[in-house]
């Protein structure tokens, strides 16, 4: 007989919180979907009391975990959709989701989405500030594969529901990622703790809902460093570059997994050959849109986040940036600011300390830790430090966690 496991109280803790907070249905979590979920919760922690084999016991548990995340989230996610649709583009929807749709239609009408816009629209009625004006409606700050990738699932929902949301590729994105985490972690009981931890995890579920592009971006992520797991070490560079095209939080991870590219083969000229993958992937999302308008590509994608834009997104959130503006060394919020002198200062002595761990033991899951703690100090003290971005770590040390050892453990 076994006692009640931790999976069973952390799947019951995390998902209660869940359907208490965000509807699973358009007027509302109807009180039937209430007593499947509190079905599936009965059951999951009952299989811990009841007599079974250790086959029988996980693949059920498997099962019921797997319909209780399809329940829970496909019904926040298809709710949150109708819901939008109904009442109005704003609502309870993330502005980069906005931009994007924006941005696609752009695109598709040949017209450079880095170089328009977005007054007039629908962004511009999103709720930013009593203020102060939205400097997203200068710039599009995400890279373009994030806009290439969903073009098949705005074609495709348009001509079947007659619309299209944003969140619909980041569903099937967060599905992509659930289901290589499962595939990752062989051992049964990790597995499972994995599992929940990624599609409940509290600190990212609410803005993964609104459809913050983060889990986007780690499912390809997730999917290079899965194959260099495997030790295919060339091919994990093209979904690598695909995370690098999609959001800029990837390339912190660079020098971490050249120099694991390094440490594996002791081979300057092997490594650069395995890196060619990626710098060929990267190029040809990228290069396109740069020719096609350079700086307006620039100012979009690097000048907006660092402050030397005329339209800077300003210095907010809570890092860094926010104590010195509170003590009275940064005047104008919105003005630019040499936040790089505090990331060298700072950040090199980490990476150092850093590249060095990697070196010591060159593991996948080494070079995960390296990129979620420096990662850490480059966004502290950066112009910004948000909320979704302390979501965004806490996915990636979970990772980090729960990522085998070594090639054997697979």
């Amino acid at each position: 007989m076994r006692n009640l496991q931790l999976d069973s109280i952390l799947l019951f803790a995390l998902v209660i919180p869940f359907i208490m907070t965000y509807p699973l249905g358009v007027s509302g979590t109807p009180y039937i979907l209430f007593g499947f979920v509190f079905l599936g919760l009965f059951l999951y922690l009952l299989l811990d009391l009841i007599k079974l084999s250790e086959a029988f016991y996980f693949r059920f548990k498997q099962i019921i975990l797997w319909a209780l995340i399809v329940m829970v989230l496909g019904s926040a996610f298809v709710s949150a959709i109708i819901v939008r649709h109904q009442i109005h583009p704003i609502y309870r929807i993330h502005d980069i989701v906005i931009q994007q749709e924006l941005a696609i239609r752009l695109l598709l009408h040949g017209k450079n989405p880095y170089a328009q816009t977005y007054f007039g629209t629908p962004l511009e009625q999103w709720h930013y500030s009593e203020t102060e004006v939205n400097p997203a409606l200068y710039h599009f700050v995400m890279e373009p594969f994030y806009l290439i990738f969903a073009i098949p699932f705005y074609v495709a929902s348009t001509r079947t529901i007659g619309y299209f949301d944003g969140r619909i590729p980041l569903v099937f994105l967060f599905l992509v990622l659930l289901i290589l985490g499962s595939r990752l972690v062989k051992d049964n009981r990790q597995r499972l703790l994995f599992l929940i931890l990624l599609a409940f995890n509290p600190a990212m579920a609410g803005y993964t809902l609104e459809g913050r592009s983060d889990v986007f971006m780690l499912a390809f992520l997730f999917a290079g460093l899965y194959l260099l797991q495997r030790g295919r070490y060339a091919w994990a560079g093209v979904p690598t570059a695909l995370a690098f095209a999609i959001k800029q939080s990837a390339w912190p991870v660079l020098p971490f997994y050249a120099a694991f590219l390094y440490f594996k083969t002791k081979n300057m000229e092997q490594t650069i050959k395995m890196l060619m993958p990626f710098v060929l992937t990267f190029a040809i999302v990228v290069l396109p849109f740069f020719l096609w308008n350079q700086k307006a590509f620039i100012d979009s994608t690097i000048l907006y986040l660092s402050g030397n834009a005329p339209h800077s997104y300003p210095i907010a959130g809570y890092g860094w940036g926010m104590i010195l503006s509170r003590l009275g060394f940064i005047k104008d919020v919105d003005q630019y600011y040499p936040f790089h002198i505090w990331q060298a200062i700072i950040g090199i002595p980490v990476l150092i300390v850093l590249l060095r761990f990697l070196k010591n033991a060159p593991a996948v899951s080494r070079l995960i830790v390296a990129y979620g703690i420096f990662l850490f100090v480059f966004w502290y003290f950066s112009r910004y430090f948000n909320n979704s971005h302390l979501g965004y770590l806490s996915m990636i040390f979970i990772t980090a966690y729960f990522w085998p050892q070594d090639k054997n453990k697979e």
